[in-house]
């Protein structure tokens, strides 16, 4: 009989419990594995593991193929790949507020988001009134932004290359994002106490203020869970993730007897102590005649009662210094509106290493309570052309000037249809061959260093340095044609050679290509003048990239050297009149204020090129303000279904069980591979009418998912459970799913299930025990 019961106690712990070697090498080596993981491995950042066998029993009845159905859908559901696009539209916002903010501007400059945002900005906020000592007073809550708040940077103007062409957005100081709770009638908090607190909730957390010091810059808070207890009567707590079990033993007209875990304490009503590892304050005690009538307020937890000062960590935040939140705290014992209850950022966020933040991601304040989130950027990845500037020797264009067979030019080609344009030179100006604007996508620039054009002439009277434009005739795509000559020189007149032409960036306002006033007969200085639609639209005055040109006889380098990088030769300007920025060396990719890409300066300089990318309209940042009631549709995430095909295998169809990423549903009695795979056997099963077990196992290389119950009906609860993960608490090794029906689904820990059956096989085996021995003695 003894072993007997022996053997069913094993069966019992490898069934559910992790913890125990004797269980066997499968179960100790899984320790690693963790149902908090799941869909993967079975789907790994929306890939599906081709891999994945769902198994039921060759006799399953159908409630087990139901759960396979259930499992096999949310698996489908879950393989679709995030497609992450830096371009997008917020179509809309409700509960929050959008703007569209430039590149290298803070959130609150200008004409973008407001300093201050209440409940009319986002719905979540509150804006209300509280009862405080028998009075009602409105309250709000406002988000702002200090000094413009965060920035929207780039590599070019945070001086951070690591961002590469990649936008982020920067809290460049301390300070400049503070949330507050906000006192709109005039109130005396001073007058808060134990018995008269100030409750409020702050930021989704519970505060009842009990003490307002003079200097008013802290207050004192209940901060733990709140019970009312009859004598005798316990609450379990979690502490640390360890049950805490909180006993009122005794309620007396002044104090309280309190036992935790059977370490008892007197304390009395306002005080606050600590018992086994469980913070409590005594709220109130109300003794009656009748010991069992009698009863107390307690407020437990691993913090019940609080001091918060100004400068302090935010509920929650780390106190060893690295807090991100702090409190902002000033005049609350000042009778009146002008309190300060609010926190604030206490980091930085101005490179790299700060984890600034990226397209789709978010500044979150505690709790999530208010997000700011860097949605998308409004210009979509496939919205941007190829615009190359290199050298190009021996030009043909004795079709349109006589005897010039052989020109060394600057060739600037671009992917986008008709993507340049050249503007009707003005007599007077410029030396005009042809009268009317052309457009077309290959340009040709050529220069001697000399005072005049190709042909000779140059404007009456007018010296200088001529640059002579060609350009391939769409409709006579063999031909080159002589455009016309321009004067770089001449301050008086105008110098733009041509013009982007690619969707909105088009003609003379956004983005043109002109000489700077530097030309001689060695440098040839070129820039491209790059402008918002509205000036209001770009943070700086100009957005310039600047090109510096080697002359020898006609055009022979990028830069002063053929065929090596050098930083003058590539350069950005953003304020007029200011120092430019040498760019010609650094060998990542950059973006420009108005969204322009440089690719890799100087690999492409050491080939005497430049390329480009150029969107076909202004990128802006798409911010979004949220609460905790925020939807927003549209920004910058697609996602792409996967077509999976499910393999679904009877347990006979399974022949080695360690190729397979294995979901197995159904228990021991239903399904074969369940003895071999998980140590469980159909005489073994212990579990109760309602219950079942989600259990996960080394499967050589790949894992092994068990969905089992007493019934059938269990174990499609399970699965459901399992399919609808997101819903329950998924953890560890294995959990235990019980209920009646399946809109009824609970999911725990198994190890109380353990914890109980050994206590009840102990007493089997002591009263088999005391049996034997009776036997043996009769």
């Amino acid at each position: 009989m003894q072993e007997k019961f022996v053997l069913k106690t094993l069966k019992k712990v490898a069934a559910i419990g992790t913890g125990v070697a004797m269980a066997g090498a499968t179960l100790t080596g899984a320790l690693a594995l963790d149902l908090g993981d799941y869909p993967s491995p079975y789907v790994v950042d929306g890939t599906y593991d081709d891999s994945t066998a769902l198994v039921v029993g060759d006799n399953a009845i159908a409630a087990d193929t139901l759960g396979m159905v259930d499992i096999a859908t949310n698996l489908q559901f879950e393989s679709k790949v995030a497609v992450e696009s830096d371009g997008g539209t917020v179509i809309s916002v409700e509960g929050g507020k959008t703007e569209k903010v430039p590149l290298g501007a803070a959130l609150a400059a200008t004409s973008f988001f407001d300093s201050s945002l209440q409940d009319d900005d986002v719905s979540s906020f509150w804006d209300g009134e509280i009862s405080f000592q028998g009075t009602s007073y409105d309250t709000s809550e406002e988000l702002q932004f200090l000094n413009g708040g965060p920035v929207v940077s780039f590599a070019l103007n945070s001086s951070e290359d690591d961002y590469l062409s990649a936008p982020f957005m920067e809290v460049p100081a301390r300070d400049l994002v503070k949330f507050f709770y906000k006192f709109d009638e005039s109130i005396n908090l001073s007058s808060a106490s134990t018995t008269q607190p100030l409750e409020i909730d702050f930021l989704g957390d519970n505060l009842k203020i009990t003490n307002v010091p003079t200097a008013g810059t802290s207050f004192t808070a209940y901060v733990g869970e709140e019970h009312y207890l009859l004598v005798d009567e316990s609450v379990t707590i979690l502490v640390d993730d360890e049950e805490k079990t909180v006993s009122l033993d005794e309620a007396g007209a002044s104090s309280v007897v309190v036992a935790v875990d059977g370490t008892t304490e007197i304390i009395s009503t306002g005080n606050t102590v600590i018992v086994n590892g469980v913070e409590i304050t005594v709220d109130s005690t109300f003794s009656r005649t009748e010991r069992a009538e009698s009863s107390a307020v307690l407020i437990v937890g691993k913090e019940s009662s609080e001091t918060y000062t100004s400068g302090n960590p935010y509920i929650g935040e780390p106190t060893d210094g690295t807090a991100d939140w702090v409190w902002s705290i000033s005049g609350l014992s000042t009778q009146g509106t002008s309190q300060t209850l609010a926190i604030e950022n206490d980091f930085v966020m101005n490179d790299l290493d700060d984890g600034p933040i990226a397209v789709g991601e978010c500044l979150d304040l505690p709790n999530d309570y208010a997000q700011v989130c860097f949605d998308s950027l409004s210009v979509s990845a496939d919205d941007y052309a190829t615009y190359t500037i290199e050298l190009d020797e021996d030009l043909d264009v004795s079709n349109s000037v006589d005897g010039n067979t052989s020109l060394d030019t600057i060739y600037i080609h671009t992917t986008a249809s008709e993507g340049i344009e050249l503007p009707a030179y003005t007599a007077g100006e410029a030396v005009v061959n042809e009268t009317a604007a052309k457009k077309t996508d290959k340009v040709w620039l050529y220069t001697t260093g000399a005072a005049a054009a190709i042909n000779g002439s140059n404007v009456t009277g007018t010296g200088g340095v001529y640059v002579d434009v060609f350009y391939k005739d769409p409709a006579a795509p063999s031909i080159v044609r002589w455009h016309g000559s321009v004067n770089l020189n001449n301050s008086a007149q105008s110098r733009d050679l041509l013009y982007i032409n690619y969707g909105n960036t088009k003609d003379s306002t956004n983005m043109v290509l002109e000489g700077n006033g530097t030309a001689s007969t060695s440098l040839l200085g070129l820039y491209f003048d790059i402008a918002p639609d509205t000036a209001s639209d770009m943070i700086a005055a100009n957005d310039d990239l600047y090109m510096l040109w080697g002359i020898s006889d006609d055009v022979n380098s990028l830069g002063r050297t053929r065929s090596s990088e050098e930083a003058e030769e590539l350069a950005w300007n953003s304020t007029a009149g200011s120092a430019i920025t040498t760019i010609g060396t650094k060998d990542e990719d950059h973006r420009l204020a108005y969204g322009v890409i440089i690719k890799d300066p100087k690999s492409n300089g050491a080939s005497d090129e430049i390329n480009l990318e150029i969107p076909q309209d202004q990128v802006f940042a798409n911010i979004v303000v949220q609460g905790t009631g925020t939807t927003v549709s549209g920004g910058s995430t697609t996602y792409v279904t996967s077509d999976i095909s499910p393999a679904t295998k009877l347990a006979s169809e399974i022949s080695s069980p360690a190729d397979y990423q294995l979901i197995v549903v159904g228990g021991p009695c239903a399904n074969a591979l369940v003895e071999d795979l998980f140590d469980l056997t159909c005489d073994g099963w212990s579990f109760e009418s309602g219950e079942a077990i989600v259990k996960l196992a080394e499967n050589g290389d790949n894992v092994a998912m068990l969905i089992a119950g007493t019934s059938s009906d269990d174990t499609r609860r399970a699965a459901k459970a399992v399919a609808d993960y997101s819903d329950y608490s998924l953890s560890g090794m294995e959990v235990m799913v019980s209920g009646t029906t399946m809109d009824d689904i609970t999911v725990g820990e198994v190890a109380e299930a353990v914890e109980e059956e050994a206590e009840e096989v102990e007493a089997e085996e002591e009263t088999e025990e005391a049996e034997e021995t009776e036997e043996a003695e009769e």
